[in-house]
């Protein structure tokens, strides 16, 4: 006589014991998308140089890769933008941003190298 599997005799026990639900697509996909769109923008706000600050990130699709853009800009000091793109990690959009408006920030008179040294970094 031939021996069942273990595996198959506990596949058919939970499948007589549980009530078998159809799978809902709609519960994934929403769930899915929602995520989707949280992570593909973003804005916040931030202390940068004693000065209010907002960010904002971007995500988009370059050759089938997701993608990051991000800004920075401190309205009421300045009309200098920090901008960043096209990085593959959210994280690192929003830095190289933020350097990018210390380092206009340095050029244009607005701070010194010393005082913007931890956001250089």
């Amino acid at each position: 006589m031939r021996k069942i599997p273990t595996l198959f005799l506990c596949l058919v026990f939970v499948l007589s014991v549980s009530e078998v639900k159809p799978l809902d697509w709609s519960d994934i996909l929403k769930s899915t998308l929602d995520f989707t769109r949280r992570q593909m923008y973003v804005e916040g706000d931030m202390e940068l140089l004693d000065q209010y600050c907002v960010y904002k990130r971007i995500g988009y699709f370059y050759k089938w890769e997701l993608n990051y853009k991000a800004e920075v800009r401190c309205p009421g000091w300045t009309p200098i933008i920090g901008r960043a793109k096209n990085y593959v990690n959210p994280s690192s959009a929003e830095s190289e941003a933020t350097k990018d408006f210390v380092r206009q920030a340095i050029a244009a008179g607005l701070t010194t190298r010393e005082e913007a040294k931890r956001w250089l970094d």
